[in-house]
């Protein structure tokens, strides 16, 4: 299968997620991760500090490596943002949210730098077709390196 071939399902794929309308992202929705020394509880960035471009244990003062994330100003029970650290650093999935539960912006980083491809969706509401999705995605679509 060709890269361009493969891109071109992969957007296919995430236009149909995109299109459906999602319940919004609430905090319910984030679960503990296990690691194989202990439970890691998702931390709310606004707990954390910042220094030298990483986040911080405030209590503390070491990187944080765990699950995050960050409740909207406008509904605390509701999630803007969430992804992982690692040692401080944006690492793994990283999703941002509109206030209703769609997707904003979704990819990867691999220590502290984007990889992979990225999708942005501006637009909190599904524009009606399938196609017109796709061609908005194919527009907004940035590919970086690969992660990893």
């Amino acid at each position: 299968m060709t890269r361009k071939t493969l891109l071109f399902a992969s957007m296919a794929l995430v236009v149909s997620v995109l299109a459906c309308e999602p319940p919004a992202r609430d905090l319910g929705t984030l679960v503990t991760t296990a690691t194989p020394d202990s439970a890691v509880a998702t931390q709310d960035l606004g707990s954390l500090t910042v220094a030298d471009s990483l986040y911080r244990d405030a209590a503390t003062g070491e990187p944080w490596s765990g699950p995050v994330y960050r409740p909207f100003a406008e509904d605390s029970t509701r999630v803007q943002i969430e992804g992982s650290l690692l040692d401080g650093a944006w690492d793994g999935e990283f999703r941002v949210f509109h206030l209703n539960g769609r997707i904003r912006y979704e990819g990867s980083f691999a220590n502290g730098e984007r990889c992979g491809p990225w999708t942005e969706n501006a637009d909190s509401v599904s524009l009606g077709s399938v196609y017109e999705e796709l061609e908005r995605m194919v527009e907004s679509m940035g590919i970086y390196p690969p992660c990893g």
